[in-house]
């Protein structure tokens, strides 16, 4: 059992003192988690690795049968603490048992101990005191409680998480982050006769969901999957790449001394690859959503432009060479839809010549990446065709609002 560290040693001095308010915790990259305290008993914490998505699985884990559309997500944003405002308002509009409630929140609680004892062991982080006069405010969300916990309770049940993960080796791996297969050549040798396996891992290890959620997904704890996975992981097959937290479109008011708004939106450029080699996808794959984009990759050529049409990717790789369509004929029905004349579409080929490259061009292709594939080369494309896109974009905005200006 752990027997010190500051977490222990802040929440321990807390104990006996009736402390009413949050301790904030830092990391040196300005990432933030906060604990929330009534009579020195733990209400709820927060922060920290995506709290949206967090939400999400905590309902989908313990609240499956309930509607989302009973949620009141615009009413939340007036809260500090939306998610645990929305756990009371289900509460008590008997839409969730108090069993499930309590649920919810020791689970959210325990997490977040477990992300802060693991930034500890990284890293020092800082530690503020926040102290609250009498109750929270209404604008909190903390006004009902659910429940007040005992400091030292919670935490010998998280210290022996994380011990286990400690004794196992694992606090180089952080169960926020989601694992992408890095080699899939490799990796495919590895289970040579175990092709459903294999298949399963592709379609699993895709760099969008963290551990802890495929955790859920495959019904294991998160210590099974990440044990399970570290081998894979030391021989440099799979990777552990750090992703967004999905969009919610609310902005979180604050309650500090200073008050401060947390607006949780996102976009990430989608990037499809359309090649009819499973193992080109893979790689692609690999490398896209290592560098932070979104990716798709489709090997039915004939499926190609009905996903392209519905998913609007910000940028098209596509093979030159395939069966019953090949990409001249793909690249000029994109080129058609007059939605897409700016997008641009890199042509994959191993055939470099100029016969292909003038073809390419009439048809409408933006540039052309040789094959095989290079990490280095693909991320260069990337970078250079986005920045000319928006580039364009912004000229073309320009221009219109010119000859709008003009005709006025």
């Amino acid at each position: 059992m752990i027997s010190s560290g500051v977490l222990r040693e802040k929440l321990q001095s807390l104990q006996g003192k009736k402390f009413t308010g949050r301790i904030d915790i830092k990391k040196p990259n300005g990432e933030e988690w906060r604990l929330y305290f009534c009579l020195s008993r733990l209400i709820w914490a927060d922060g920290g690795y995506h709290p949206y998505r967090a939400w999400e699985r905590l309902l989908a884990k313990y609240c499956s049968n309930l509607d989302p559309h009973l949620i009141d997500i615009n009413k939340a944003k007036e809260f500090e603490c939306w998610n645990y405002y929305l756990i009371v308002s289900l509460l008590q509009r008997f839409l969730i048992t108090k069993e499930q409630a309590l649920l919810l929140v020791n689970e959210r609680i325990k997490q977040i101990l477990f992300d802060i004892y693991q930034g500890e062991n990284q890293q020092k982080l800082t530690y503020d005191l926040v102290n609250v006069e009498d109750n929270f405010p209404e604008e909190s969300g903390l006004k009902n409680s659910i429940t007040l916990l005992k400091i030292e309770t919670v935490l010998e049940e998280v210290e022996c998480q994380w011990q286990q993960w400690e004794n196992l080796g694992l606090t180089s791996w952080n169960p926020n982050f989601a694992p992408i297969i890095k080699n899939p050549v490799l990796l495919q040798q590895k289970f040579r006769g175990k092709e459903n396996t294999y298949r399963k891992l592709i379609s699993l290890l895709n760099g969008k969901y963290p551990l802890i959620e495929l955790a859920d997904t495959l019904n294991l704890t998160v210590l099974k999957i990440t044990v399970w996975l570290k081998p894979y992981f030391q021989q440099g097959l799979i990777a552990l790449i750090e992703i967004k937290d999905k969009p919610l479109d609310i902005t979180l008011i604050g309650v500090t001394n200073q008050n401060y708004k947390l607006t949780k939106t996102t976009h990430q450029q989608l990037i499809i690859c359309v090649d009819d080699s499973l193992q080109i996808c893979q790689i692609m794959q690999h490398i896209v959503c290592e560098a932070g984009y979104q990716y798709i990759g489709i090997q039915d050529p004939l499926k190609a432009l009905p996903q392209i049409l519905k998913k609007k990717p910000d940028l098209i790789f596509l093979d030159l060479v395939m069966p019953i369509v090949n990409g001249y004929e793909i690249c000029s029905q994109i080129r058609r839809v007059s939605g897409f004349k700016d997008t641009p579409i890199i042509i994959l080929t191993s055939n470099d010549g100029m016969i292909d490259r003038v073809r390419s061009k009439i048809v409408g292709a933006s540039g052309f990446l040789g094959k095989p594939i290079d990490q280095e080369k693909v991320l260069a494309k990337i970078k250079s065709s986005l920045r000319s896109n928006k580039s364009l974009k912004s000229h073309n905005s320009s221009v219109f609002e010119l000859s709008s200006d003009t005709n006025t």
